[in-house]
């Protein structure tokens, strides 16, 4: 135990700022003695489980300092949105906070590797935001509503939901996509069609015309390689056959963020640990072998969009 602690606080120590002893972070944090501090370090004293934590929520370390040779830990935090305490409201607030401080950066940018349509090019649709949101709701939250109605929705979760596609537009990225057979937003209205969840013909012929525009504006986006006309939003797209996941990596300059999405709304979020890492290694190589769909006369690209539009056509006529 004795040598868990030690190489405990030889992890803690990489974390410290420049500026701060060990022995003085203790005492502040778990509100001991100097004297006991230091009988801590040198493991005369065992910390205990309370202060453990509380040293590894200071930190953000895990304590499984030490594990089978050639694995890693990362300190992820999770969202629970089954429980029914974290609206979607709060699921935006998170979002833009997410965007922002990528936007904010020098040289932020902003990487995916998907099986749908990236959430962020659909909130300028009110619409389609409002069934996204709704078929999400209806799969992770008890209780939620069966039968979409638009008007369920207040300006309150639509309009900060547009404002996130436009801080979108701003941030220069990297989009991997997979077959549009298997994009997770043209299956979702097939199933409310199939299973009346949508009632309203009109609105459901509507979302599939707004899935459309989505996708001519992301072909210009590609086209031009850039979000903005004449702006500094690169654009890079990319189509990879299976890819299986939906996981974002934001680079804000040396710091890295990761959200991996499992479960709807669900995700586990790393900062600045192995996981980020994992994830901009598995990125690149994914991107290596990719197809490019970015610049001018994409025969790829034309083709994957053709479906792609065919196919929404196919949905807006289930309505």
């Amino acid at each position: 135990m004795e040598q868990l602690q030690t190489n405990f606080f030889k992890h803690l120590s990489q974390k410290l700022a420049a500026n701060r002893k060990m022995s003085d972070e203790l005492v502040e944090l778990l509100g001991i003695s100097k004297g006991e501090a230091y009988k801590k370090i040198n493991t005369k004293s065992l910390l205990t489980i309370p202060q453990i934590k509380l040293l590894c929520d200071k930190f953000q370390v895990s304590f499984t300092i030490e594990g089978k040779e050639n694995r890693s830990s990362a300190n992820i935090n999770f969202t629970p949105f089954h429980t029914g305490k974290i609206e979607v409201k709060d699921y935006i607030r998170s979002l833009e906070k997410f965007l922002s401080n990528i936007a904010a950066s020098n040289n932020g940018k902003l990487s995916c590797a998907t099986d749908d349509v990236p959430i962020f090019h659909l909130f300028q649709y009110p619409e389609l935001t409002a069934f996204k949101l709704h078929f999400w709701q209806m799969r992770i939250i008890d209780q939620a509503p069966f039968k979409f109605n638009v008007n369920d929705w207040s300006p309150s979760i639509l309009q900060p939901a547009a404002r996130l596609h436009q801080l979108y537009q701003t941030i220069p990225s990297v989009e991997v996509w997979t077959k549009t057979s298997l994009l997770n937003t043209l299956d979702q209205i097939k199933y409310a069609a199939e299973t009346k969840i949508i009632t309203d013909k009109k609105v459901g012929r509507l979302i599939c015309n707004q899935l459309r525009s989505a996708l001519a504006e992301i072909e210009m986006y590609a086209v031009n390689r850039n979000k903005i006309a004449k702006g500094d939003a690169s654009f890079d797209w990319y189509f990879y056959d299976i890819i299986g996941t939906i996981t974002y990596l934001a680079e804000m300059g040396e710091e890295l963020s990761t959200f991996i999405r499992f479960n709807t709304f669900n995700t586990i979020q790393e900062e600045n640990g192995p996981l980020c890492k994992e994830v901009k290694h598995w990125l690149e190589n994914l991107i290596k072998d990719a197809t490019g769909f970015s610049g001018q006369g994409s025969v790829q690209r034309n083709k994957y969009l053709a479906a792609a539009y065919d196919q929404c056509d196919e949905m807006a006529e289930l309505f």
